[in-house]
């Protein structure tokens, strides 16, 4: 076969430049024509193949493209025309063309190669087009064969650009790898370019070419190397070195007095961070974890993973005694937080991050001066503070320092849950401090430690008031109201603390246990019944509210009550009523409008007690009508004696009653005159 002609055939065009190689081979390869290479002439081959490699060809046909990539002819063509690998080429590398094969093109088959060169690393061989054109890189360069400290590649179908991004062409296939390096810019911290501002976006952009722990890996350089230097005292490891990035180097928390880099536009990002870290003489350095998830260190997932902001995750101090805060980032204000007021009787204050040194967490912002809700009612002198919270506040009235061991903003309230919290004779009934006084004041001051129940859930204190009362002590009325001799609870003295005010006292027995001439009134004729102790408005350190119903307002009555004299007036049970009846006209057989009225007595609470004419004007004839005059009505008790010919219950001498059901029940009770023999017998 022509050499000169094949080479021709394969490149047209290219005729005198394959003639002087053609020249060239001849020489290199005498005595190989028509043999198979020999150890002998495979040096010279081989020889042959450097002397032709190299970029010195400069043509962007196949052929010269190998030779380019060193490449020789005698790889390929161990002895002039012939195809084989039999003087095989072993790259720096180690890759080789031993075992290499040829399938020429038949038909519309074309022409593949099957060799190592483009299997590199121990990639599985694979037949490449002869006439196929440029490789990508993926081609050649299986993910799966790359040396263990290679870069993970994301990418699950890599492109040149993949590989292009960190390595350089120009020394491809020279055994060693050349890294791109960085701009000038990367070093220069006035410089956009600065390295740390790409880092602050996301670390992996490093890690590809620095290592998983940017120890150097490919790229040779760790960042150790720069930022292991002049670290803080206790501080081991550039890693662990929050204010490398955070700033904050008047402390070692790294709670940034500046935005990290290139967030200088994010005030959000400084907000109070340096105030919570640092703690003051009324609050305790907060935890980042209280906040954050705190990254164990710098590589830490989530930590800089080019996200807007850290992600908020609640948890110590923040979320105390069952609080939920939640954190809003457009309007930067956080709410809901323990340190803010979300406990009891605290004000759960919603505060703004970016507002430092305005105010936000000033005494009185987070709970109320005094605190209001269940807590006791105190001055809002500052001094009282210490009698229930001794460890927090001090007897001037002044925070006890942080520093100085005050309990202040530490997740518990801390108050006095004993005995000891009260005097000496808050259990001593001869005692002026004995607790029933207090209590009767106002119950507020019982629920800010025992619970809104008085049953020790819910406050400070887990005494309860059924500890020594029993578990019925809420409708037992007896126990502040005394008359003991009945259950009624209508007071023989004066409640706890009220020993003097008459008014507590009065005719409230009188009332409600049934006499000679009334039944017995219900509570609720004068006041509001209340269902228990804990009803609103019964233990609030006032006299009860007046409030008429019942027997009171029967017949249309409109009572009033004066608490300035203890009198009352136009109650129907003490003779504040009028109408007229419908009746038997006894001179004439037919009926008549009889009018009848109380006399509307206005009795003194505390007063005598109360006669027949006290609520009736029996001396008078009460009003004019047949019924209520002359002989029925008159002045003389003789007169008066007939009462009970026409009400029934009234006994004999009309001074007291057989039935006091049927007395002042709201209605007037009397007998049909015409179905009387009392009243026919004279009455026709």
């Amino acid at each position: 076969m022509n050499y000169e002609n094949e080479m021709t055939a394969i490149v047209p065009g290219k005729r005198v430049a394959w003639i002087a190689l053609a020249v060239a081979l001849a020489v290199t390869t005498a005595g190989c024509s028509g043999q198979k290479p020999t150890p002998a002439n495979a040096a010279v081959v081989k020889g042959a193949a450097a002397a032709l490699a190299g970029p010195m060809c400069g043509g962007t046909d196949v052929h010269t493209k190998h030779i380019d990539l060193q490449v020789g002819c005698a790889t390929c063509h161990p002895c002039g025309g012939e195809f084989g690998f039999a003087v095989p080429f072993t790259y720096p590398g180690g890759t080789t063309t031993a075992g290499g094969t040829f399938v020429r093109a038949i038909d519309v088959y074309p022409t593949t190669c099957t060799v190592a060169c483009h299997s590199p690393l121990g990639g599985p061989l694979k037949p490449v087009e002869w006439t196929a054109g440029p490789q990508a890189c993926a081609t050649c360069h299986v993910s799966s064969t790359l040396p263990a400290q290679h870069p993970v590649i994301t990418n699950p179908r890599p492109v040149d650009a993949d590989c292009t991004r960190c390595h350089t062409t120009g020394s491809h296939t020279s055994g060693t790898v050349t890294l791109i390096g960085h701009a000038p810019s990367w070093m220069d911290t006035a410089s956009p370019g600065f390295h740390a501002i790409e880092a602050n976006k996301g670390l992996a952009s490093c890690q590809g070419c620095h290592g998983t722990a940017l120890t150097g890996l490919a790229a040779a350089v760790s960042c150790g190397q720069c930022h292991d230097a002049a670290l803080p005292v206790g501080v081991a490891s550039w890693k662990v070195n929050c204010i490398m990035c955070h700033g904050g180097n008047g402390n070692q928390t790294g709670a940034p007095p500046k935005t990290t880099w290139g967030n200088s536009a994010d005030t959000v990002r400084v907000g109070a961070h340096a105030t919570h870290l640092a703690g003051t003489a009324t609050s305790p350095a907060v935890a980042c974890t209280d906040c954050h998830v705190r990254p164990a260190d710098v590589l830490s997932a989530g930590h800089i993973d080019g996200l807007p902001t850290a992600n908020v995750t609640w948890s110590g101090l923040a979320v105390a005694r069952g609080a939920a805060p939640t954190w809003t980032r457009t309007s930067a204000t956080c709410s809901g937080t323990y340190c803010h007021g979300n406990f009891a009787n605290g004000t759960d204050a919603s505060v703004v991050w970016t507002q430092v040194g305005l105010g936000a967490a000033a005494c009185g912002t987070c709970h109320g001066n005094p605190p209001g809700g269940t807590h006791p009612v105190v001055s809002a002198a500052l001094n009282t503070c210490a009698s229930c919270h001794p460890e927090t506040m001090n007897a001037s009235g002044a925070l006890i320092p942080i520093a100085s061991g005050g309990k202040h903003l530490d997740g518990a309230i801390q108050a006095t849950t004993t005995a000891s919290a009260h005097v000496t004779g808050w259990m001593d009934a001869a005692s002026p401090d004995f607790h029933a006084f207090d209590a009767n004041a106002g119950i507020s001051s019982c629920q800010g430690c025992h619970g809104v129940n008085l049953d020790g859930v819910g406050g400070t204190a887990t005494t309860s008031c059924a500890t020594c009362h029993g578990a019925t002590w809420k409708t037992t009325c007896t126990l502040c109201h005394g008359g003991t001799s009945n259950a009624t609870g209508a007071p023989p003295k004066g409640t706890w603390g009220f020993r003097t005010d008459v008014a507590r006292i009065g005719a409230h027995t009188k009332h409600v246990v049934a006499g000679t001439i009334a039944p017995a009134f219900a509570c609720s004729a004068c006041h509001v019944n209340p269902a228990n102790a804990l009803s609103a408005g019964h233990l609030d350190g006032s006299r009860a509210t007046v409030a008429w119903s019942g027997v009171a307002v029967a017949g249309g009555a409109k009572p009033t009550w004066n608490g300035t004299v203890l009198t009352c007036a136009s109650t129907y049970c003490h003779g504040g009523y009028s109408g007229t009846y419908q009746g038997f006209d006894p001179f004439t057989g037919g009926t008549i409008l009889q009018p009848y009225a109380g006399k509307n007595g206005t009795p003194a609470w505390t007063g005598p007690a109360m006669t027949c004419t006290s609520c009736h004007e029996i001396a008078k004839g009460l009003l004019a009508g047949p019924w209520h005059s002359g002989s029925h009505g008159g002045s003389s008790a003789a007169n008066r004696n007939s009462c009970n010919v026409c009400h029934p219950g009234v006994d004999a001498l009309g001074t007291s009653f057989t039935s006091t059901a049927k007395h002042l029940n709201g209605v007037i009770d009397r007998v049909d005159p015409t179905l009387n023999s009392a009243c026919t017998s004279c009455h026709y």
